[in-house]
């Protein structure tokens, strides 16, 4: 189980911005990407947690309503 959040909080991930494969964990959820220099925050060991993306569809589904 260690090994296998060290290795995913090691890896490269794609930037959410520019798309590049170059968002790398700076510290404990600072997200930083090396191409376009954007800096998110996000979970401790991935940029996106699941409790993020329910917010982000619910956030989005709500948009959606008041627009129509």
């Amino acid at each position: 189980m260690v090994k296998k959040m060290e290795i995913s909080q090691h890896a490269r991930y794609t930037c959410y911005f520019c798309g590049k494969t170059a968002l790398k964990r700076q510290a404990v959820g600072i997200w930083s990407c090396k191409k376009c220099g954007k800096v998110i925050a996000g979970g401790a060991w991935v940029p996106s947690t699941n409790a993020a993306a329910t917010v982000r569809s619910a956030i989005r589904r709500l948009r959606e309503m008041v627009e129509t």
